[in-house]
């Protein structure tokens, strides 16, 4: 049942702000297309002044339209309201405009839009969540995946993958489109990377399909920059190497963050005897340790669903508990998965992937 409205516009806002500046707003009805965007935004949850605002229409016209309930006359009783074949064309052209519009909730499977989208292939599904790229990013990738393209299984196990992420207690948050099969990738369906919330940062590694050192960094540290991470992170890595080197001569990749490639940085794991290897930057897909912090956040969503504002201790405690709980088998399969990687960046052209 649609949430009730007030019958006129909230008294903390003008009237005025609430009506279009164009002479449109003197007119009570608005066209058909109109009135379905109306109804879709309403049928997604919109509210009337919502509406308006998104639309640049008055309140008065969202109201009449979503109080009479109809995009097109009124039919006789008892027939479920029907689309015409051109009115849920305009309605696809509209939805797969923007970003704003694939992510609408349109209650894919209850309404008579939402079964004539589905009847065209059109469904909810998650958005890849990927940074954007400039062309130098594209060639650069491009370029890495052609390099690695041809290595082995034994020369990827080979690479020591390292890379940090910021945890926080509370919902591991998704975003979801409405696209067909086929679409993930188109530019309105991806989920621009999203600003880093506060909280604390995890550090870990991994080779083959068995992990490596990690560490959760402790807030009296402050930030990671070059000094802090010769300190606190390179001992480690060193060790590790050193520990496995009569087994396997390990090759430390990281990403080119100030605090990892700077001079200083790079002095002192030179000195280690330690030659890092870079993957590219804004490239997650590149990185399979990326594909661990995803399994890791749902783990913890799955695990502690009501566990909103988790202690600093008690995050510490299931922060560890979900790297522990990581399965070999998945990271043997990420491994597994370097040759398809890059060659879906090369398909691309140094463009996004499914991964």
């Amino acid at each position: 049942m649609a949430t009730p409205e007030p019958t006129s516009p909230p008294r903390a806002t003008s009237a005025a702000a609430l009506e279009p500046s164009d002479s449109r707003q003197n007119s009570a009805r608005l066209n058909r297309d109109e009135r379905i965007r109306v109804l879709t935004l309403r049928d997604a949850g919109f509210t009337y002044l919502q509406i308006s605002q998104q639309l640049q229409i008055s309140y008065r016209q969202v109201q009449y339209t979503c109080q009479s309930q109809q995009a097109t006359p009124k039919k006789a009783r008892g027939n479920p309201p029907k689309l015409s074949e051109a009115e849920v064309d305009h309605i696809i052209e509209w939805i797969t405009s923007s970003k704003r519009t694939r992510q609408l909730n349109l209650s894919i499977g209850k309404h008579a839009l939402a079964r004539a989208l589905k009847k065209r292939g059109y469904t909810q599904c998650k958005a890849l969540n990927k940074p954007p790229l400039s062309d130098k990013h594209r060639q650069v990738r491009l370029a890495w995946a052609l390099e690695h393209l041809n290595w082995t299984t034994e020369q990827w196990n080979r690479i020591l993958w390292s890379d940090e992420t910021w945890v926080t207690s509370g919902f591991h948050t998704r975003i979801w489109v409405t696209r067909k099969a086929g679409e993930e990738l188109e530019e309105t369906c991806i989920r621009s990377s999203p600003a880093r919330k506060r909280g604390w940062m995890f550090w870990a590694t991994f080779h083959g399909n068995n992990k490596g050192p990690c560490l959760f960094w402790e807030r009296e540290w402050g930030t990671i920059n070059s000094e802090r991470y010769c300190q606190r992170v390179i001992p480690i890595i060193d060790g590790y190497i050193r520990l496995l080197r009569d087994d396997i001569w390990l090759q430390f990749m990281q990403d080119g963050a100030p605090g990892h490639a700077s001079k200083e940085t790079l002095e002192e794991l030179h000195s280690r005897g330690i030659y890092p290897i870079y993957w590219p930057a804004f490239s997650p897909d590149l990185n399979p340790i990326e594909a661990v912090w995803n399994w890791m956040k749902d783990w913890i969503q799955e695990q502690y669903p009501d566990d909103e504002q988790l202690s600093y201790d008690r995050l510490r405690e299931v922060v560890r508990a979900a790297w522990d709980a990581l399965p070999e088998q998945f990271l043997k399969e990420l491994i597994d998965s370097m040759h398809a990687r890059c060659q879906a960046v090369i398909d691309a052209r140094g463009g996004h992937t499914k991964y």
